[in-house]
């Protein structure tokens, strides 16, 4: 090939990876818009896409219009585990001998009075509905780490990440500012007092809410960085920064700012509390070493004490009311008996698990009887215990070993010399949805995963120098 073909032929690859990258923020950027794509169509058609831009991605490659930005090699171990997890979910959902098979097909059979095929999982197609949504998210972190290697485009991808979640907080503001009687096209049939934009959770909101706050919280010190690096007296320093964030960087921090009170208005407890964690994650993080490492880690201790304070004010009292009622609420007592409830129904198959997807089903037989009436308990509101219910103990630590094990590979470009902003969000978006999974299912939420997904592929992707070319 002459070397004007040569050229034409790069040129011609990076424009479709352009193409593709624009596509990807679109996908992630609209993934919330339909009641945060958790209703079976907004889904499908979120894995559809998802898939579509992989494939897409592929042909380019192949046709030498895209290249491997990021080898697997760096990610081994997360896509061995990964794999696996995705293999076993296909089993269980495979016809099996009766006796191999969840009980609860023997008992359909002899209620229905003729045999059924049998299967690990006691709803096969939901549990291929599951499977379809983890591949999304793997496709949308795949095309991230893969589109984000260049720093011009990590940049853009920070920035879009903290737009999005802006736009989101600016229209959940408005809506709860008109009286908060709808959520998109719909009346609100729940959560009347909090802020959810365009989720019906307001507990997921606050995951996604949070999770957009430290990509604007990120974007926002990368603008005011090299201020902060001046050698100038405290004095003239506090001037440059104000006039930075109040002018040049205005528009970060107006985003910051959304994001903020829209958190706090969802009067989320678990997850005002896991986003104020993930934001002093981000900023120790994002301290650097040397000598002033201590007083950096002091600042950001301080700044997220701040906004905890804000957060009790700006909450509209809805959050300190619920953090009085803490340990005494009707929700915590329901959360407790269903803790207690789905460990019981783990130890039944702790190996096997009943099928990827499938908690409301196998719950219904555990649900104690002071959750029989009132407000529906259809999940676990702890990702671990739904997740060991449903794979298995195995299959669920591999799930979380790894992610785990991404956070590492983000947590190791935090030795970058330059620029550790993504490895940063990537640690800290980790510690964010680590804690709330612990107290609900915000993760369930297509659209709080993709964010995640997005977040974490472009974290892998910058986790290490540029200098290392093609392949990584």
């Amino acid at each position: 090939m002459s070397e004007t073909s040569a050229s034409a032929g790069k040129a011609q690859g990076t424009g479709t990876e352009r193409l593709l990258f624009a596509a990807l923020i679109a996908l992630v950027a609209l993934a919330p818009l339909p009641l945060a794509s958790n209703r079976p169509l907004p889904a499908a058609a979120l894995s559809l896409a998802a898939g579509l831009l992989l494939a897409l991605w592929g042909a380019a490659l192949l046709a030498g219009r895209a290249r491997l930005a990021v080898s697997p090699r760096r990610i081994a171990w997360p896509l061995a585990l990964s794999g696996a997890v995705a293999l076993w979910i296909v089993i269980q959902t495979l016809p099996l001998p009766a006796a191999w098979g969840d009980p609860a097909w023997a008992e359909a059979a002899a209620a229905l009075g003729e045999p059924l095929s049998a299967s690990i999982s006691v709803n096969p197609q939901a549990t291929l509905s599951g499977l379809m949504r983890l591949l999304a998210y793997a496709a949308i972190f795949w095309l991230t780490m893969q589109l984000a290697r260049a720093p011009e485009r990590a940049r853009t991808a920070l920035k879009a990440a903290a737009l999005t979640g802006a736009a989101y907080a600016a229209y959940g503001i408005a809506i709860y500012a008109a009286g908060n009687d709808w959520v998109t096209i719909y009346r609100k049939w729940a959560y009347h007092q909090a802020l959810t934009s365009t989720f019906v959770n307001r507990n997921s909101y606050a995951t996604f809410a949070g999770l957009g706050l430290l990509c604007a919280a990120a974007w926002f010190m990368g603008g005011i960085r090299h201020l902060l690096e001046l050698k100038r007296p405290l004095r003239h320093k506090a001037a440059l920064l104000a006039e930075a964030v109040f002018t040049q960087s205005l528009f970060r921090t107006t985003a910051m700012l959304l994001l903020l009170a829209a958190l706090f208005l969802t009067g989320s407890r678990a997850g005002v509390a896991a986003s104020l964690v993930g934001l002093f994650v981000l900023l120790t993080a994002m301290a650097g070493g040397g000598a002033r490492r201590p007083m950096r880690i002091a600042v950001a201790g301080g700044i997220t004490g701040v906004l905890a304070l804000a957060a009790l004010a700006l909450g509209g009292g809805l959050l300190s009311e619920r953090l009085a009622e803490t340990g005494r609420d009707a929700s915590a007592a329901g959360r407790q008996l269903t803790y207690s409830a789905t460990m019981d129904a783990i130890t039944t198959a702790p190996w096997t698990g009943t099928g990827y997807g499938t908690y409301r089903e196998v719950f219904a037989a555990w649900r104690p009887e002071p959750l029989s009436s009132g407000f529906f308990w259809d999940k676990a509101h702890n990702d671990y215990l739904e997740n060991a219910l449903e794979l298995g103990v195995p299959a669920a630590l591999a799930l979380n070993l790894a992610i785990a094990l991404l956070a590492v590979e983000a947590l190791r470009g935090l030795r970058r010399r330059r620029d550790r902003t993504a490895a940063a969000l990537g640690v800290a978006a980790t510690a964010l949805v680590a804690i709330h999974a612990y107290f609900d299912f915000s993760l369930q939420m297509p659209a709080v995963s993709v964010l995640y997904a997005f977040i974490m592929g472009l974290a892998v992707a910058q986790s290490y120098p540029q200098s290392r070319r093609r392949g990584g």
